[in-house]
């Protein structure tokens, strides 16, 4: 394709930082096809990046500005300077801004988002609830298009803020493939100390307290390593050190590689209230690692099958325990599970779903 006929793609972003969205953006980015799209990336604040933009094709685009509200000036300045054939925007708080502000641009702009939440579930945690609900509900059709993450995400969208099915789409995240050595033999010993592993920020919404409280009914020698930063980090230590599991459970902080050193573990286990879609429960697949999840709200059901994990009914702690016991007895077969996982969700499976999406709307404008 000659590069006057390159699509002009125009993301936004809110930040780098470590989170689901933002590793989807870098992957987008760092993987698309730049012979058929011209790519810039605008990011509302890069100060502090936890993902790198290593595709020289992509032009990343620091706004410098803290809130997204007191952006609106800088985007207008910047969509007038590259003229995008395509607007797409990563974030529900980012997407609800420019929807509402959609006739402030051109016409003839394409505006796609990607929904990063439950919306309705996600909502409950805005400062005014019924604002943000009514917002969303009267501005997210202004949207030519919006992906979705899950099933169940789209039928959130569908059922509560009346969005139109034609203008919606599932597509899955994507992981990287993963290179093991000997998948058969990972978490296979004659175990002695189990090992289990979560990747999660450190909120109230990620469960992690009641995950702390299902290994600490364990009989079984475990240790249970936390990845990740929080403002719960805190309370979730001293919750480990009340039940005495402090020789058990240790809080590892934030990582650029969460799973290295890692790749061993016999179970990976998810506590999340609710999911859009996991972007760690797909790291851990794509190594081969069974999963332990609460059936919650969202996309976790979708990956989850009696192939690679154990469902456990929401907030049953107890379930939970049992269900950490019988997939350490069950003997998945790990080399199954990273086929499986590379075939559903690799990036050369996923990425190519999205360019489609982006032609179609692009070629709209030509």
């Amino acid at each position: 394709m000659a590069s006057q006929s390159k699509i002009k793609l125009l993301i936004f972003t809110p930040t780098l930082q470590c989170g689901g969205s933002e590793k989807f953006v870098s992957t987008l980015c760092n993987t698309i096809n730049t012979n058929q799209f011209s790519v810039s990336l605008a990011v509302l604040n890069n100060a502090n990046p936890f993902y790198n933009i290593n595709n020289t094709a992509v032009e990343v685009i620091d706004l410098g500005t803290g809130r997204v509200r007191n952006s609106l000036l800088r985007i207008k300045k910047l969509v007038n300077k590259t003229r995008p054939d395509i607007i797409f925007s990563t974030a529900n708080h980012l997407n609800l801004f420019f929807a509402i502000f959609r006739r402030w641009f051109p016409g003839n702009i394409k505006f796609m988002a990607r929904e990063s939440s439950i919306v309705s579930i996600n909502s409950q945690r805005a400062p005014m609830p019924w604002l943000y609900n009514r917002l969303i509900k009267k501005y997210y059709k202004r949207f030519d298009f919006i992906i979705c993450q899950s099933g169940y995400m789209q039928q959130d969208l569908i059922r509560n803020y009346d969005i139109p099915a034609n203008n919606t789409a599932v597509i899955y995240n994507a992981t990287e493939e993963k290179t093991m050595n000997n998948p058969a033999n990972a978490g296979n010993s004659s175990h002695k100390v189990y090992k289990f592993i979560s990747v999660a920020r450190l909120s109230e919404e990620k469960g992690i307290g009641r995950l702390i409280h299902a290994v600490g009914l364990l009989s079984l020698p475990f240790t249970f390593y936390i990845i990740g930063e929080g403002d719960q980090k805190a309370k979730l230590q001293s919750l480990v050190n009340e039940l005495q599991l402090q020789e058990n459970i240790f809080l590892l902080g934030e990582k650029t590689e969460p799973f290295s050193g890692m790749e061993d573990a016999d179970l990976f286990l998810m506590g999340s209230y609710y999911e859009g879609f996991p972007n760690s429960l797909l790291e851990a697949q794509a190594l081969g690692i069974p999963v332990i999840a609460f059936n919650a709200p969202g996309g976790i059901p979708e990956i989850i099958s009696e192939e690679n994990g154990i469902l456990v009914d929401d907030n049953d702690i107890l379930g939970f325990a049992s269900a950490i016991q019988e997939g350490l007895s069950v003997g998945f077969n790990r080399e199954s599970i990273i086929e499986n996982t590379r075939k559903r969700f690799s990036v050369h499976v996923i990425v190519p779903q999205i360019e489609k999406l982006l032609l179609q709307q692009g070629e709209q404008n030509k």
